[in-house]
Parts: structure tokens; sequence; C-alpha cells
């Protein structure tokens, strides 16, 4: 049998293999994986496994009702309890947490959107771009950049609150004000996208001024998260040098305050660890590289999706970041919401009755410590009872009279 392939001068590229057509006895190149062409000389950029706007449509139905479910909780509280809602930091949490459910609402609307064009091309939706974006580009990306200012503020007036004993509800127009201010800022920065329907390619400038604001939403907001943890830090030492230490221990005494406060530290740290891996992972891998490249693994697909999504846990979870670390905010939780004391209720239950199973049945060490308690009890009646015979014993004796 003669070999087609050996007599072909047919050169496959790229590890490609030489095939044979036997109906038409003709040879064609067989080419490896992220490969095409006649000869294998294009390269696939992107994976098409895995359908990637399938799950990040996934993603964004659960975040929008986790969100719906941290946020509504919270905004029980912040609305509902006055003393929550007359300070400073009330007011931004009700404006965070109502940003919050409008990024997760915009997000699902976008990867809807993305996943019915991408099933149906020659669909009747030919806004879409536009849509794309109005609800993707502009709209998610301003309001999840909302979200990180109005943190680096919650986290400034509880650094204010903590260095100089500021009152919290003093005066609103702190907030308001601020409130107003990122408002505009946030309107003059998306005005010429929305203008221009994100055309970055065509217009140098509008790519120059995402870029610009882009950067200034992200890096002033760190610093202001920085400047309120450098301002707690401080008070701390303060309070150290005012009081003094316990056991004579200054890393024992800054600890304690530092655990005791570790509700203002923890949204910070949220943000970071939910933007650091991705900006790591974006900035590490080659320019010409896609994030989900052709090849990918399952696993490293995985995990770059998790990577990615973490950006948007932070204003999903405003329960959990923002209320349940605080002991002030979860006892008006309890006491001033209907969710809250419907929770206590079933907390409480949860706790007899894991106190009425652990009593009815009680552990080897506490019946051994039963045990001794009873012998312990006996000796000590045995002790009482021999001492009063004893007494008895002597009263009963016969006393003679002096002075006979």
């Amino acid at each position: 049998m003669i070999d087609i392939c050996y007599n072909n001068t047919l050169n496959c590229l790229n590890n490609g293999q030489c095939g044979v057509n036997i109906t038409s006895n003709t040879t064609y190149c067989e080419c490896a994986s992220c490969y095409d062409g006649s000869v294998c000389e294009h390269t696939i950029p992107s994976q098409s496994q895995i359908d990637t706007t399938y799950v990040y449509l996934i993603v964004s139905i659960v975040a929008l009702f986790v969100s719906l479910l941290n946020n509504i909780l919270g905004l029980e509280l912040f609305i509902g309890c006055g003393r929550v809602r007359r300070t400073n930091c009330g007011i931004y949490l009700i404006v965070y947490s109502i940003v919050s459910i409008l990024s997760s609402i915009s997000f699902v609307v976008n990867q809807s959107l993305e996943y019915y064009q991408d099933k149906r091309p020659n669909s009747d939706l030919s806004h879409y771009p536009a849509y794309q974006c109005y609800f993707g580009k502009i709209g998610y990306n301003a309001l999840v950049y909302a979200c990180i200012w109005l943190n680096a503020c919650i986290a400034v007036e509880r650094g204010l609150i903590v260095t100089w004993n500021s009152k919290t509800n003093a005066t609103r127009w702190r907030s308001i004000c601020t409130i107003i201010f990122l408002s505009a800022v946030a309107c003059g920065s998306i005005t010429p996208m929305i203008i221009y329907k994100c055309d970055w390619g065509n217009i140098p400038n509008l790519q120059t001024a995402r870029v610009f604001f882009g950067w200034f939403s992200i890096v002033a907001g760190l610093l202001t998260y920085v400047l309120a943890i450098l301002l707690i830090l401080i008070s701390f030492t303060r309070r150290i040098r005012r009081y003094g230490t316990e056991d004579g221990l200054f890393i024992k005494t800054y600890l304690k305050l530092f655990y005791s406060h570790l509700f203002i530290f923890i949204p910070p740290i949220a943000y970071a660890v939910g933007y650091i891996p991705y900006t790591i992972v974006t900035n590490t891998q080659n320019t010409s590289q896609l994030y989900f490249e052709c090849g990918i693994s399952m696993v490293e697909f995985i995990v770059k999706v998790l990577i990615e999504s973490l950006q948007g846990v932070p204003p999903v979870l405003t329960w959990l970041l923002f209320i349940y670390p605080s002991k002030v905010y979860m006892t008006e939780y309890y006491l001033n919401t209907w969710s809250g004391q419907r929770l206590a209720r079933i907390v409480i239950f949860f706790r007899e009755n894991h106190e009425r199973k652990h009593n009815a049945c009680p552990t080897t060490m506490n019946l051994i410590n039963d045990e001794i308690q009873m012998e312990s009890t006996q000796i000590s009646e045995d002790w009482h009872q021999s001492n009063w015979s004893d007494r008895t014993e002597l009263t009963n004796i016969p006393v003679l009279s002096i002075g006979r």
C-alpha cells in the first residue's frame, strides 16, 4: 500500500499531522488543539469546550438571590431602626445596599442578553451592543465602583468615631454631601461613554478617559481605606499610652483592641480578597493571551471563574460583612427587626434543644464528676454525723463539781 502522505508535499504547521481521505484519495492536515486552517496556520485564541456565557449566567443568578437576601435584611435594619438610620454610617449603608441590589440586577441582565445573543446570533435583538454597553461595561462597573467608594466612606466614618470619639448622630450632612459629590463624579465619568456607546477603539480620548476613571476609582478608594485603617491603628496606640497596657504587654493589649474592633476591618479585607487575586492573574499573564485561552484545563477554568467572580462578592454579602460582625448592629437587628426576632427565636430553640439533649445524655466525664460529687457529699455527711455524735458523748460525761 502506497503511503500518500509520504509522497505529498503538504506541509502541516504547528504539529499538525497528515491525514488521508480514502474516498477522494486526497490528503489533509489534522490540526492539533487550538489550531485551524488548511495547513493549521491559524491559532484559535479562546477555548470552546465550555460554554462560558452559560456559566456566568448561572453565577449571576445565584449572586442575585444572595444579594437580595443580604441587602433586604440589611435595609430592614438600616431603614427600620432609628438608631442606625440617624447616623452617617446608616445613610451610607442604605445607599450601599440599594446600589448593591442594582449592580446585581445589572449583572444578570447583561449576562442574560449575552447568553441569548450567543444562542441566537440571528435574533431580532439588533440593539444588543448598546444594551451590553449600558448594562455591562457602564452600568455594572459604575455601580461596583460606587460600592467601593461607599465602603471606603463607611470605613472613614468608623475611623472618625474610634479616633476622635465623633458623635454618630450629630449631623448627617457629611454623609449626604459626600454621596452627592460621588454621584456627580460618577455621572460625569460615564456620560462620555454613554454618548459614544463604549466605542473605545475608534475614539482614543474615550479610551484614555475610561482608563483614567477606572484607575482613579480603584486607587482613590484603596487610599481612603488605608487612611481609615491608619487612623484606627494610631488611635489604638494613643489609647494604650493614655490608659496603660494589660499585664505590661503592649502587643497583647494592641491585639485585644484590634480584635474588639475587628468588625471595622472585615469589609476592607473582603474587598482586598476579592480584587487582589484577579489583578495579579490579569497582570502576570501574557498580554496576547486571553483570560480563558484555548486548551485550558477544567481545573484552571474553575479557578479562573472563581477568581473573577470574587470581585462581585463584597457587594452581595452586605448583611454578613456589616451587620453580623458588629455586636451593636446584631443587637439592634435582634430587637428591632421582624426577621431578627424570628431568627433569635430559632437560635434560642436550637440552643435549648442542644442543652436538653446534653443534659439528658451526659458524657462520661459528667458521670464521673457526678459520682465524685456524690462521694464527697456522703463523706461530708458522715463527718458531720460523727462529729455530732462525739459532741453528744462529751456532753454526757458527768462533771464533778469543784470546790467541795
